[in-house]
């Protein structure tokens, strides 16, 4: 059978159409997740041992659960108590959970790198705790755990495909309706493997661009 050009050339508007959503769904996941992350590093770091114990429990529910499972559960949870919000609120909110649990423990551990000795040292210069840790360790943390971070977008830029189960019009989305029309699916499906290889890619170079601008810092 011959590979079909012309359709994957007359395809590539929608399915780069596609790609953008999955882009935007991922990096928006990657933002709030790192926000919620952040938090939870914070619960993870607490002296208070209930905070630290319901913390881990929570994390270990998100990460023990599938990742289509959770997509169900936040689209349809809003659907039970009456609110309707978009499938692509939905997408974002759940990979958002879902990234931010296991960059809690990444974060977690980039703040636990970070010698003691700055933050006493910070103390004895009358800086409060609050600027100490958002002028002083966060910035070396988001340093050290970069590329970390990156895997887990890769990761969540992957993931997002599962997003299409609630009719998010993503790059997978696209691809499935054009197959569903021109029966063609292994000329439709490598060229949306590529797309999501060429993100993945995109994301990879950004991030050693990033270490080698980071590298005095670290």
């Amino acid at each position: 059978m011959d590979f079909k050009f012309e359709l994957v050339i007359n395809s590539l508007p929608f399915l780069l159409k596609g790609a953008w959503v999955t882009l935007q769904m991922s990096v928006l996941g990657i933002m709030f997740g790192t926000l919620c992350g952040l938090l939870l590093a914070f619960f993870l770091l607490s002296r208070r041992k209930f905070l630290e114990i319901q913390t881990k429990m929570l994390i270990n529910l998100i990460r023990g659960i599938p990742f289509i499972i959770q997509i169900f559960i936040v689209y349809y949870s809003f659907s039970s108590f009456g609110f309707e919000i978009p499938a692509f609120a939905s997408g974002v909110l759940a990979m958002s959970l879902n990234t931010a649990a296991f960059q809690a423990e990444i974060i977690r551990a980039g703040i636990e790198s970070i010698p003691k000795g700055q933050s006493e040292a910070a103390t004895a210069l009358g800086v409060s705790k609050l600027q100490t840790m958002t002028r002083i360790i966060i910035p070396q943390v988001f340093v050290k755990i970069l590329p970390s971070i990156t895997n887990e977008l890769i990761t969540l830029l992957k993931n997002s495909s599962l997003v299409s189960v609630i009719a998010v019009v993503d790059l997978t989305r696209v691809g499935q309706q054009i197959v569903s029309t021109s029966y063609s699916p292994a000329e439709i499906y490598l060229a949306v493997s590529l797309l999501y290889l060429l993100m993945n890619l995109m994301i990879s170079q950004g991030s050693k661009y990033l270490e080698r601008k980071t590298a005095i810092y670290r």
